[in-house]
């Protein structure tokens, strides 16, 4: 910051607004958040929500050189840690440039990550299917995160039920927004012929709101999700006389807030019980892993070539039941695959060599989570806190959180 300090204290004023904002939005954030200190001027530019847009777009141009990876490991019975490392991909997974603190500790074991967007991830404390009804958003980059209030549908209102959750962007809006399907049950957890009660929970509005629907699928509890082409897709089954008769995946578009439904491959469809799905590099992946006669011969990832277009579904690579193969990861920049094998092994997969390589991390399979770290200014303005009032609020909540920033660091120098 030598820069600053030479300068007389009126060069910030003597800068015209366009320049600021030219200059300012190739910086990167680490360096914005000094900016702010210099004075209000500069401060009042950084937080502006048109500028936070201008400097999103040319981030998102440049592409994230960072990844966010997170893993929990037992360290002794019933107790264990999360971790959340950043690394670039060429340190990745031998040496993390940084280790981060996630403000939203798990009343169990470790935290769902529902997804990320912009630099913004979307964490819910309900991985264990307990009724604890916490849920926020955080970004890293600017050390922030945002408690998502608790929803309409709760043990305490409508006693037992099971959800799914999607997060993404809504673009014709400008807010992230987190979608929640709730099945209630009665005392027998019979879902089938009930439907579901699906909310949105607007970043912009802070509120639930109820959206009415004819979904007449079954999203099984705390399915994974994918955020592809602006909507929210699951894998559900489909429903006729309380039977299921088939699998379908569920869109839900965030724009005009309507579900829709896409085939599957029917070879998959009359073999599989459970899939997940997934997103790489804008296209829908489709997982499945356990067939209905109960053996797991093989594991297998499918990509959709041509978004909403059935016949387009083609195999990009499978696995026997020998090689214990449990669940897909992410896909690396340089074109790796990384894979949680049975035990908790972490493996990284070159689709070229077809070789399988190990990482030397080993955790809780189903709690490995990789992505690019968008280094974005989103939630910069927002308070950093979970307040009383948001606690006590739902009547399922069992603790107060009191949220440490990620760094240890405060946000603004003095």
């Amino acid at each position: 910051m030598i820069f600053f300090k030479n300068q007389e204290r009126k060069m910030p004023d003597q800068l015209s607004e366009q320049m600021l904002t030219r200059m300012f939005s190739s910086f990167p954030v680490k360096l914005l958040l000094k900016c702010r200190c210099v004075c209000k001027a500069w401060d009042s530019l950084i937080t502006n929500p048109s500028f936070i847009d201008e400097h999103l777009k040319k981030t998102a141009a440049r592409k994230s050189e960072l990844l966010l990876f997170r893993y929990y490991i037992n360290v002794e019975l019933f107790k264990g840690k999360e971790h959340y490392l950043l690394y670039t991909d060429e340190t990745f997974p031998e040496k993390p440039v940084k280790e981060l603190d996630c403000p939203l500790k798990c009343l169990s074991r470790f935290i769902n990550i529902v997804g990320s967007c912009n630099g913004v991830i979307c964490l819910s404390d309900d991985f264990s299917g307990t009724y604890t009804d916490r849920a926020a958003l955080w970004n890293p980059s600017v050390r922030k995160i945002v408690s998502i209030p608790c929803a309409n549908v709760t043990f305490h209102s409508h006693g037992p039920f099971f959800h799914s959750l999607g997060f993404g962007f809504d673009s014709k809006a400008d807010d992230y927004k987190l979608v929640r399907v709730a099945y209630i049950g009665d005392e027998y957890f019979d879902f089938v012929d009930i439907p579901p009660l699906v909310e949105i929970f607007s970043l912009r509005e802070r509120y639930w709101k109820r959206v009415h629907n004819n979904l007449n699928y079954v999203i099984c509890e705390c399915s994974t999700s994918a955020f592809v082409d602006g909507a929210c897709h699951w894998v559900a089954s489909v429903t006729k006389n309380g039977v299921s008769v088939g699998r379908v995946i569920v869109s839900f578009s965030l724009g005009d807030e309507l579900f829709r439904e896409m085939e599957l491959p029917k070879c998959l469809v009359e073999e599989y019980i459970i899939m997940d799905v997934a997103a790489f590099d804008g296209s829908l992946l489709l997982v499945p892993f356990m067939k209905k006669n109960g053996k797991e011969d093989w594991f297998s990832v499918w990509i959709m070539r041509e978004y909403g277009v059935a016949r387009s579904w083609t195999k990009l690579f499978s696995f026997s039941k020998e090689e214990r193969v449990e669940r897909l990861v992410a896909f690396r920049q340089n074109g790796e695959i990384l894979l949680a094998k049975r035990g908790g092994k972490l493996v990284s997969y070159d689709p070229n060599t077809k070789k399988t390589t190990a990482t030397g991390i080993v955790g809780d399979a189903r709690s490995f989570y990789l992505d690019t770290l968008v280094d974005s200014l989103v939630l910069i303005g927002e308070s950093n806190e979970f307040t009383e009032e948001d606690a006590s609020s739902c009547g399922s909540c069992s603790s107060l959180m009191e949220i440490d920033e990620a760094s240890g660091e405060s946000t603004e120098e003095e």
